[in-house]
């Protein structure tokens, strides 16, 4: 049994919410962990083997690549499984935000999660408490962490309702806003013809793969322009539309201004 962590000191008060104790947890057969009424909420990820999870008279087992997330203020306990004692990395989150994001996230009165794609964020915790950077830095950066991690629960718990094909079909557009994608390439990507991708994106979000991808490319121009100094002509560039005068009319048709009204406001 051996684990590499850290805890961290609360400096300023009250906070909305910090890291209290986060690492790494390479178990045996014999680790437990038991806690009534405790301050802080707890969300692991397992990185391998299995354990048993006990948390408001509900037990569940886990298993490599599933996340557990028990809330502060009940009463838990989790253990590994003595033939395959999983391996486990862990944040311990202590405030009073915790609870508003988990309400916000969708993600109340859920214990056990799906962690696809959320392995990486995890994998930086270690990185972080390692970097040789101040506490403050360190603390800072996991709790950028933590509220990734909850925005990706948010995002398998929203897809597991939706088909694979979609879901694929979603995800390329996702993965390349920066270029127009066709209809024929998109369908291709799920071996499909343009007519049932675009009957599948009806049926399962009620809108157009045109539209899907139109909405995003607009979304990532409002944030470049609030957020960047980029300029108009280097924004349509990024979004894949070569003519900017173009853009410009597509933005202010669907957003209701021009990107540099957008902008002044």
């Amino acid at each position: 049994m051996y684990e590499d962590m850290k805890a961290f000191m609360r400096h300023n008060s009250p906070q909305a919410f910090y890291i209290s104790l986060a690492g790494t947890s390479y178990c045996d057969g014999t680790y437990l962990v038991e806690r009534k009424n405790s301050p802080n909420a707890v969300i692991e990820y397992v990185v391998d083997g299995e354990g048993i999870v006990e948390c408001d008279g509900k037990r569940f087992r886990v298993e490599r690549d599933l996340i557990y997330f028990l809330p502060a203020h009940t009463h838990h306990r989790y253990y590994a499984d003595s033939q395959n004692p999983f391996t486990k990395i862990f944040m311990d989150v202590r405030g009073e935000l915790v609870d508003t994001l988990t309400s916000v996230y969708g993600l109340s009165g859920k214990y056990i999660f799906d962690g696809k794609g959320l392995k990486a964020p995890f994998e930086r915790i270690q990185t972080l408490l390692h970097s040789g950077m101040r506490d403050y830095e360190i603390q800072g950066m996991l709790q950028g962490i933590f509220v990734e991690v909850l925005s990706g629960l948010a995002l398998n718990q929203s897809e597991s309702r939706h088909s694979e094909e979609f879901l694929i079909v979603k995800r390329f557009l996702d993965a390349n806003t920066s270029r127009i994608v066709s209809a024929k390439e998109l369908s291709a990507v799920i071996f499909r013809s343009p007519d049932y991708c675009q009957k599948l994106f009806l049926k399962e979000l009620g809108i157009t793969p045109y539209e899907y991808q139109l909405s995003n490319k607009m979304h990532i121009a409002k944030t470049y322009l609030s957020d960047t100094a980029m300029s108009v002509g280097e924004i349509s560039e990024a979004l894949g539309y070569s003519d900017q005068h173009h853009f410009s009319n597509l933005f202010k048709s669907r957003v209701g201004v021009s990107p540099l009204a957008w902008r002044k406001k």
